[in-house]
């Protein structure tokens, strides 16, 4: 969801080669009995779900698309606003700037027509409230003959749907639709009402951070006769999500497709998320196909395998089995019947979800990865009572914390041991300071290896002094604890990129998806994994999928802030949050034309407080 009139930030405008294949003659797929066709035109539906924005490329993909329906000399788009909404004084700003966008949709389109002999027109519906949508006289032009696109803007799809839910305007986008005769597209919120059950974003104040649990997601289902819907000629078999890998949605979709597999009897729609700037064309509504942008767009599957579920502990967390997820890029087509991926043409993805066991604890003692977890003493709880148990005098015992980048990090985690109830003496230890080096870790019943700020941390844990100080421990101290970057330290592997920060969530969370981006560094080895702290809150879910792409014999543990994981002897549990284990061990992976990554057959594993991790 989005404000209703906010313009959508612009990045650098750049075609891509994803342009390219989406090419006039590359739209005729072959479908058996295509299941949206009509005598209008015998071609299937055609609709063009967009993550978000603007950008060239794919109001040019979309402009092309027109293009290839034009019988004339002119290529009529006809724009839709309803998603702005109205609530005055802002109707006059949400009308000019919805006739900036037309503008600009027209002119993409002009782009790519030279050498045709068309030219491309944007007609503006004024569709922004419902008595608009009620007046069959503002969709005059969705009934015209001569048009052939339709696209919907972004905004909020709550308001779009208040709008054309059941109106004339509904109905004439439909007849030209259904029938073939045009192309429809749309961006964000436009996206979002492409499936007729829809997305309607967040319930409250939930966010990424909750995607995972039951009921974040508040949901217009398409199976009832009420009027809160997608459209009515929207997707059945799939649920659209939008600026999915820019903010993060992965968690969000996961649960609202386990939540459909309730409502749908156990046969759910596909999850398919588009990124920003990235959209996929729906044919017939039984291909997805001719992925085009500057990303990727996603796929959550729970039937292909099996996937089980159950929602576990107070908070109400996905525990979710063998769901198998695709990262389409351009020359992949998903067959949303048969739910098999095919690229350039060849079958790929056709994974089993085999078992798998989790890392097994590396010394003798107990050994915690935290997800990120000072704003909570729960976790912090445990590893002091765990301390506790191993102390004869819990009020003599000593805790260390041996903190990676300053002593401002040790501070506050000393605090927070204390207020989790720690009774013991607490030293500390910071890369740098006097003596650091010097420390006896057989002094501790409890190690607290600490870093929050993964570039400050680059020469500590390059340093061959802290690294054996952290595998001593992990080898012979009762209990450690290493949170965030120290936990993904603790790994295969580590990536030293700076976290998000209020600026750069988005930017970051696409750039985690690239093949390059995390410039991976050696880390301990202490647990045969990656581990990927704060995959919820840091929108890091490219980075896990990146992770198993570069070692696709060991597992990625995505550990939401909050959260942690216990590893004792041979048993991993979750403690508090959720964990989520991505399996890329009989995926393909390849990198795309725009960087990105792509993937068939990665199977993803979720689990909420107290469950021990294993398949």
């Amino acid at each position: 969801m989005g404000a209703n009139h906010t313009a959508y930030p612009r990045r650098a405008q750049r075609a891509t080669a994803a342009l390219a294949a989406l090419a006039l003659t590359g739209l005729g797929v072959s479908l058996s009995a295509p299941g949206a066709a009509s005598a209008d035109s015998g071609e299937p539906t055609m609709m063009m779900p967009t993550g978000g924005g603007y950008e060239p490329v794919a109001l040019q993909a979309f402009g092309t698309a027109a293009i290839s329906k034009a019988g004339d000399a002119t290529v009529d788009i006809v724009v839709v606003p309803s998603a702005y909404g109205d609530d005055l004084p802002s109707r006059p700003e949400n009308i000019a700037l919805a006739r900036e966008r037309t503008a600009e949709i027209a002119a993409a389109c002009n782009e790519v027509v030279t050498g045709t002999g068309k030219r491309c027109v944007g007609r503006l519906a004024i569709l922004l409230n419902r008595a608009d949508a009620l007046n069959a006289a503002n969709s005059a032009a969705l009934r015209n003959p001569s048009m052939d696109g339709i696209y919907i803007l972004g905004g909020d799809q709550g308001i779009a749907m208040k709008v054309l839910a059941n109106s004339p305007a509904e109905r004439a986008m439909a007849a030209a639709v259904t029938g073939g005769r045009v192309v429809l597209a749309g961006t964000s919120a436009g996206a979002a009402v492409e499936s007729r059950s829809m997305i309607n974003g967040y319930v409250g104040d939930y966010g990424p951070a909750q995607g995972l649990r039951r009921g974040s997601t508040l949901m217009w289902w398409g199976d009832d006769s009420d009027a809160e819907r997608g459209l009515a000629f929207g997707s059945r078999k799939a649920i659209y999500d939008q600026h999915f890998y820019q903010r993060g949605r992965f968690g969000r979709s996961m649960s609202t497709i386990a939540t459909a597999d309730e409502r749908f009897g156990g046969t759910s729609p596909v999850g398919v998320g588009a990124d920003y700037a990235t959209g996929v064309v729906n044919y017939g509504d039984k291909l997805l196909t001719q992925v085009f942008g500057d990303s990727g767009v996603g796929t959550i599957d729970f039937e292909s395998l099996g996937a089980t579920h159950r929602w576990v502990g107070t908070e109400r967390w996905l525990s979710a089995r063998k769901v198998k997820v695709n990262l389409m890029t351009e020359g992949t087509d998903f067959d949303l019947d048969s739910r098999r991926l095919t690229r350039n043409g060849a079958l790929v993805g056709q994974v089993s979800g085999r078992a798998w066991s989790a890392p097994a604890a590396p010394g003798r003692g107990v050994l915690y990865l935290g997800g990120g977890i000072l704003q909570t003493t729960k976790v912090m709880g445990s590893v002091v009572k765990d301390a506790a148990s191993a102390s004869p005098a819990p009020a003599d015992a000593r805790l260390l914390i041996l903190s990676a980048d300053s002593s401002s990090t040790a501070a506050d985690y000393g605090a927070l041991a204390k207020r989790a109830g720690w009774m013991g003496h607490i030293d500390t230890a910071v890369y740098g300071s006097a003596s650091w080096a010097g420390v006896d870790i057989g002094r501790y019943a409890a190690v607290l290896v600490v870093a929050v700020a993964p570039p400050k941390s680059v020469a500590a844990f390059a340093d061959a002094r802290f690294r054996g100080l952290v595998t001593t421990a992990v080898a012979t101290a009762p209990v450690v604890f290493a949170d965030g970057p120290a936990a993904a330290y603790l790994g295969s592997r580590w990536s030293a990129q700076a976290r998000p920060n209020g600026d750069d969530y988005e930017d970051k969370a696409v750039a985690a998806f690239k093949t390059t981006e995390a410039k991976w560094r050696a880390g301990t080895g202490s647990v045969a994994a990656t581990v990927i702290p704060a995959i919820n809150t840091d929108y890091q879910w490219g980075r896990a999928f990146n992770a198993v792409a570069v070692a696709k014999g060991q597992l990625a543990l995505g550990v939401s802030a909050g959260a942690a994981i216990r590893l004792q002897g041979g048993a991993a549990r979750v403690v508090d949050g959720s964990v989520v284990v991505v399996d890329g061990r009989d995926a393909t992976t390849w990198a795309s034309s725009n960087g990105t990554l792509g993937a068939a057959g990665l199977v993803l594993d979720t689990f909420g407080p107290g469950e021990a991790l294993r398949r």
